[in-house]
């Protein structure tokens, strides 16, 4: 569902070029709203290839490495997206008065950008591509703690949240009891 909102964008204006760049980022790196929103020019060490994430919510400082297709893709939402603004902010309106982006505008952008693509995404809000984003990490097989590290929680309880039970994974996962043989369909013996 992720894939098919992002392909919903057609990228062929400045705001849709922000807008890609702006879902892009939440989606495959777990960035909260308000983290996109004070993304600054400085955030991107282009050389090193890494982004530098201020979390205000736990303040501290996450730095992400970036993927080629990231680089290309702010690349080029830099090219064409982004207004010509002395401005440090990463992501700007696009409208008159050219000013930062605040956090309320990101979710407007996914909400914006959801009901545009098609999708029955009726609901459903902007963390939720944080929550596909945890959700893929777990179903890779990345530990629980990592997860939370990188979603920027101090708390196992607060990324246990966002990641809802996979029954199909749990099963792959589970341990024999010891003095229990389960039969074919199911039952126990």
């Amino acid at each position: 569902m992720v894939r098919r909102l992002l392909a919903s964008i057609r990228r062929r204006a400045a705001r849709d070029w922000r807008d890609y760049a702006i879902l892009h980022l939440m989606a495959y790196y777990g960035l909260r709203p308000s983290e996109v929103a004070t993304l600054r020019l400085d955030s991107i060490d282009w050389k090193a290839r890494t982004l530098r994430v201020e979390q205000r919510k736990t303040r501290s400082v996450l730095v992400l490495p970036l993927a080629g297709r990231t680089l290309r893709l702010l690349h080029r939402y830099l090219q064409v997206g982004r207004p010509d603004s002395v401005l440090p902010q990463l992501f700007l309106r696009i409208r008159s008065p050219i000013k930062p982006l605040k956090h309320y505008g990101v979710i407007t952008v996914f909400t914006y950008r959801a009901q545009k693509s098609g999708l029955s995404l009726g609901g459903v809000s902007s963390y939720s591509l944080r929550h596909a984003f945890a959700m893929r990490l777990l179903r890779r097989g990345v530990d629980v703690k990592a997860i939370g590290d990188l979603l920027g929680h101090r708390s196992l309880e607060a990324t246990c949240v966002y990641l809802r039970a996979d029954v199909d994974m749990l099963r792959k996962v589970a341990l024999p009891v010891p003095g229990i043989m389960v039969v074919e369909g199911g039952d126990h013996a």
